[in-house]
């Protein structure tokens, strides 16, 4: 399975939302109706294509001297294939390529119970990310969440002090 990224472009929007509509246990009709379709137009981000279809998608943000996940998802009949790995690599080279330092989301908290995000955590923390907030809110869809983050390499220049 051939998988191909590159940026986001407009002309993706349209597979992008199917992909967050296959998503339904991740993205609430809010997001997929009204938060998703916004941000793509003012978020950067990359795609993953099979066979020239979006399978998957990345959308990043600048916030507090951070690259920020706005929103990633995989086609479910592409979980656990390597691409929101590969996503996530793209945000990293895309991170160092603006001099950024840390990468950093925020997910359902673990003190909830709720089997998809489980997997969306132990994604990210096997990934590096660690906690830096905890918080609880007043969302009965997510009543506590976590923000996330995560160093960013850069590699040395020889002669660099």
């Amino acid at each position: 399975m051939a998988i191909e990224t590159r940026p986001i472009q407009e002309q993706d929007y349209r597979e992008i939302l199917a992909v967050a509509e296959a998503l339904p246990e991740w993205f609430d009709a809010d997001a997929r109706g009204r938060a998703i379709p916004a941000d793509l137009r003012h978020q950067h981000g990359f795609v993953a294509l099979s066979g020239g279809q979006v399978v998957g998608f990345i959308t990043l943000f600048l916030a507090e001297g951070r690259l920020n996940i706005g929103w990633l998802g995989v086609r479910p009949d592409f979980h656990r294939k390597g691409i929101g790995s590969r996503l996530l690599d793209c945000a990293e080279e895309f991170a160092k390529h603006h001099g950024l330092t840390e990468i950093a989301t925020y997910t359902l908290g673990d003190g909830v119970d709720y089997k998809p995000y489980e997997a969306t955590r132990r994604f990210y923390f096997s990934r590096g990310f660690k906690t830096y907030q905890r918080s609880t809110t007043d969302n009965p869809g997510c009543p506590e969440e976590i923000k996330i983050k995560k160093p960013i390499a850069h590699s040395r220049v020889p002669g660099d002090a």
